[in-house]
């Protein structure tokens, strides 16, 4: 089966590529990690081509149109909506001119903490 998969650096790029498995969406996410992870022993050719930073948490992984959130432990899946949010958050940013890694931290964090107030 044919996997259309996304890796969505929030503001930063989009890779995208396709995976030839009968796996579930789980252990296909996990794949994801180890094959955008330096040091995984994994790589993708894709990921070691493109230079890029190794997959963290918040970035977004999309596995056949639906879109899931890297977190500290597994994957939270979010909307599409969700997404273009932070992409608009990171990318509008004061800060942005740090780097979109760390802007991409410090949203979450506010993000986070407002959910806290909130409760």
């Amino acid at each position: 089966m044919k996997n259309l998969i996304h890796v969505i650096y929030p503001d930063e790029g989009v890779y995208s590529y396709v995976v030839e498995s009968d796996e579930g969406v789980d252990n296909l996410l996990e794949r994801v990690f180890m094959e955008w992870n330096r040091g995984s022993g994994c790589e993708c050719e894709l990921f070691l081509n493109n230079r890029c930073r190794s997959l963290s948490v918040n970035d977004v992984v999309v596995v056949n149109g639906k879109y899931y959130q890297c977190s500290f432990i597994g994957w939270n899946e979010v909307s599409h909506e969700y997404v273009m949010e932070l992409e608009d958050e990171v990318s509008n940013h004061p800060e942005r001119d740090l780097g979109a890694w760390h802007v991409l931290m410090d949203v979450m964090w506010e993000r986070r903490k407002k959910k806290c107030v909130e409760a």
